[in-house]
């Protein structure tokens, strides 16, 4: 515990296990299709990658259209009337590489390359020169490469009914590389959105130097400023059903004919 770089996730490692709800790694899993307990884990992981990728058709239909598509749009360019600076893709250099893979934690995980942050990190030193002619070459033609598209698919169980697909969310591990140049990416359109202020001032999430504790804050002083004053306070609160699920796999069904799904259902 005392070693541990993130002692949060250690304590919550450790009261999982005494608690037991960390799970052995060698049991094979079951899975209800049907009405039916399946055991075969090729069928159970086939079952799972059709419940993924067609999650977002049973949620997403019921809310999202074509119509609410289009006028969503129409909002953003009545809020921005002016058209913006085209991004300006500039090329990218070795120490800009070298703190992008020196920034990235060091795990023993991997995507389908099976190459682990900890085995990039070991070899920088002689692989940085082919990474930065690829990561520029990406910049100057606008074309991602395909290899780095595909993603390992793992199904992690939350509490309830281990044996419905419906209790179980999907982490994508993708290759080392594919970190590496969406970084890069990130950066620069991050710096394009500051300098054309296109972000809103209250997008407190996914920013340095703000996060949801400024969102609290905001949220807490205006209630509390409204009740000083002798003002009623009333909240909407919205319970999103899979909403992280819905976002990431509507995502992947618009790539789908350029993106490559696997599901490794491992325990």
């Amino acid at each position: 515990m005392s070693k541990s770089k993130n002692k949060m996730k250690t304590t919550c490692n450790i009261i999982h296990k005494e608690t037991s709800k960390l799970t052995n790694e060698n049991n094979n899993k079951l899975l209800r299709i049907n009405e039916h307990v399946v055991c075969n884990q090729i069928t159970i992981a086939n079952e799972l990658n059709n419940y993924f990728l067609n999650i977002a058709g049973r949620i997403g239909n019921k809310r999202i259209n074509e119509k609410g598509e289009a006028s969503t749009l129409q909002n953003l360019c009545k809020y921005f009337n002016q058209p913006f600076k085209d991004i300006i893709w500039a090329y990218t250099s070795a120490k800009i590489i070298n703190k992008i893979i020196d920034s990235l934690k060091t795990k023993n995980s991997s995507g389908y390359d099976e190459i682990s942050t900890k085995i990039l990190k070991i070899s920088k030193h002689f692989i940085i020169s082919p990474l930065i002619n690829v990561c520029n070459k990406m910049l100057a033609q606008g074309i991602y490469p395909e290899k780095l598209k595909f993603s390992l698919i793992k199904p992690i169980d939350k509490n309830g009914d281990k044996s419905s697909p419906s209790n179980y969310r999907p982490i994508s591990l993708v290759p080392v590389f594919s970190k590496i140049f969406e970084k890069v990416i990130h950066k620069r359109l991050f710096e394009h959105l500051n300098n054309n202020v296109m972000l809103n001032e209250h997008q407190y999430g996914f920013q340095s130097e703000v996060s949801t504790e400024n969102a609290s804050y905001v949220l807490f002083n205006e209630i509390l400023t409204a009740l000083n004053i002798t003002q009623m306070v009333g909240g909407i609160f919205c319970d999103l059903h899979k909403a992280f699920d819905l976002l990431i796999m509507l995502f992947y069904k618009r790539k789908r004919n350029s993106m490559e799904y696997q599901v490794n259902f491992t325990i």
